[in-house]
């Protein structure tokens, strides 16, 4: 959302002052989120990643317990995934953002189906034997498309 006020300040001459930039804090959640103009990398994303990685953490005696894969995979979703995608329909895709949002989610299927780095599974096999239809970054692509009342 920001890029497109950049583009109509660029559109009318005009120029975003980051340091007079304010914003506003509306929850209890105290984390810091920081806005950057350009094409900039956010901490934010980051944070996300770092907090859904806890999340699974914290829901690991679910995944471990004997239930199916298809299960494993909605907890996965709900309590990971969800935690990863707040937030995400303000971010700035660039490559590297990608890469981040790919490899963690690259980490949370192999740790779900139990495949050790030994294995040298490519990233295919592991979408083959984890059953994947839309993965994450095309659903949050998705997302962020909804958000600017974008089909």
């Amino acid at each position: 959302m920001l890029d497109r006020i950049v583009d109509k300040c660029i559109e009318y001459d005009m120029e975003i002052i980051a340091e007079k930039t304010k914003t506003m804090h509306i929850g209890r959640d105290t984390e810091t989120l920081t806005i950057t103009v350009g094409n900039a990398v956010f901490e934010q994303v980051q944070i996300r990643i770092e907090k859904a990685r806890q999340e699974f953490w914290e829901s690991k005696e679910l995944l471990r317990r004997k239930v199916g894969l298809n299960t494993k995979k909605r907890i996965l979703s709900c309590h990971t995934f969800s935690v990863l995608n707040h937030g995400c329909e303000a971010w700035t895709y660039s490559k590297t953002v990608q890469k981040k949002i790919k490899t963690f989610e690259m980490w949370g299927f192999r740790r779900l189906l139990k495949v050790p780095w030994t294995e040298k599974k490519t990233n295919k096999e592991i979408i083959q034997m984890a059953d994947v239809g839309e993965r994450r970054l095309q659903q949050l692509n998705k997302r962020r498309l909804r958000y600017a009342d974008m089909p």
